[in-house]
Parts: C-alpha cells; sequence; structure tokens
C-alpha cells in the first residue's frame, strides 16, 4: 500500500521533532544515523520516506540524547570529542579519567534505567588515539553485557589492539598490574588494573556534571 501524503507528512514532522529534541546540527545527527546530510535533508521536508529502522532509531536517539542533555550526562560523541581535545593538549592522564568518568556516568543511567543509555548506542566520532578509542569501547560494552542488556553498541564489540598496551599501578607495578587485570580488557590487549578503573566518586554524584564545564580535578 502506498504511504499517503499525511502519512508522509506527519513522519517528517516527527523527524524534525526529533531533530530538535536531539539538539544538533543536522550534519551531527546525520552522522550518528548513520546517513548523510542530503539523504536526511530529503527526510526532514517529506521529499523521500525513511526506512522502518532509521525512523526508529531516530526517534530513539532523540529522546536518549534530550533525556541525557536534560541529566546532564555525557553521550559517546561529546566524550570523545574532550578526550581528542586532552590528547591533542599533551595531558593523556586527564583522557583516561574521561574514560572512567564517562564509564561511571553511563552506568549510573543503566542502573536508573535512565533512556539517556540508549544515546550510547551509536556514535559518529572516534577517539584518534586507536588505544583510548580501544579501551572506551572496551569498557562501554562492558558496561553493557555485564548486566545483559538486550541491546549492545555494535561500535564497541571487538576492536583490540595489535600490541599489547599496559598502564602499570604507580605503586605495585608492572606484573601486579597484569595479574589484576580484569579478561574482558586483557582480551582487548591492554592491561589495565581494576584499581586504576575504579573511582572515589559515587556515581550518582556525577549527575549533572556536564563535560563542558567539567573540570581537569574532577576525577579522582
Amino acid at each position: 500500500m502506498a504511504t499517503t501524503t499525511s502519512e508522509r507528512e506527519l513522519i517528517a514532522e516527527r523527524l524534525r521533532s526529533a531533530l530538535a529534541d536531539a539538539c544538533l546540527t543536522t550534519d551531527a545527527f546525520a552522522g550518528l544515523l548513520g546517513t548523510s546530510r542530503p539523504r536526511l535533508s530529503t527526510y526532514l521536508n517529506g521529499r523521500t520516506m525513511p526506512s522502518a529502522a532509521l525512523y526508529e532509531r531516530a526517534l530513539k536517539m532523540a529522546a536518549a540524547l534530550k533525556s541525557a542533555r536534560m541529566g546532564g550526562w555525557m553521550t559517546v560523541d561529546n566524550a570523545v570529542d574532550e578526550i581528542n581535545k586532552a590528547l591533542g593538549e599533551g595531558d593523556s592522564r586527564w583522557a583516561f579519567k574521561l574514560i572512567v568518568q564517562a564509564r561511571d556516568h553511563l552506568s549510573e543511567m543503566l542502573d536508573s534505567g535512565d533512556a539517556g543509555s540508549d544515546a550510547w548506542l551509536f556514535r559518529s566520532r572516534q577517539i584518534e588515539d586507536s588505544r583510548y578509542d580501544t579501551l572506551l569501547a572496551a569498557i562501554i560494552e562492558h558496561e553493557f553485557v555485564r548486566r545483559q542488556c538486550r541491546q549492545v553498541p555494535e561500535w564497541a564489540h571487538g576492536a583490540r589492539l595489535e600490541s599489547a598496551w599496559m598502564q602499570p599501578n604507580a605503586r605495585w607495578g608492572e606484573e601486579w598490574t597484569r595479574q589484576h587485570t580484569p579478561d574482558w580488557l586483557s582480551a582487548r590487549n591492554i592491561i589495565i588494573s581494576d584499581r586504576d578503573l575504579a573511582t572515589a566518586r559515587s556515581a550518582s554524584a556525577l549527575a549533572g556534571s556536564l563535560l563542558g564545564s567539567a573540570r581537569r580535578t574532577d576525577v579522582t
């Protein structure tokens, strides 16, 4: 059955509303949806009908981004941007802490059932240093998997470094770090102890800590 004009207009209207809720540029929203800006524009003005999968993804992503924004939670792309900025400034320590903070934000969202966690299912950008990108992927996938979530981010699955990357514990050294690295992380060829992945702050205290205003002493 052919789509009626009113149905086409309603779908376009809902997509425009989703874009507004996402609070992103058309380019950024298109990137998250896995399409191009020109193609998305044809959906927004009703000239072309999106697939059912893309339409549902757009609505789900918009709702997740809005929820994350209202709660002050990190999302993938803004975390990636900040991590890239830290690495560009030569501050690898802060880049690592941002990944831990992102993990804590996601953990709190998943535990509280916040719809913002769905914003971690898709991303449009990568961390320029493959070590940190693989670390982020491993940590984020682990948070979803250990809770047996119905959906796990596809972008986070399977990446593995060709050469081992170790971040030895400052007090206990390399061998201790190797012995205390979780299996799910060593499988990615990353050697970091579970103690170094811990945070002293409670996850609930992270709510409302927007990346744009985060200070480099926020995470301990």
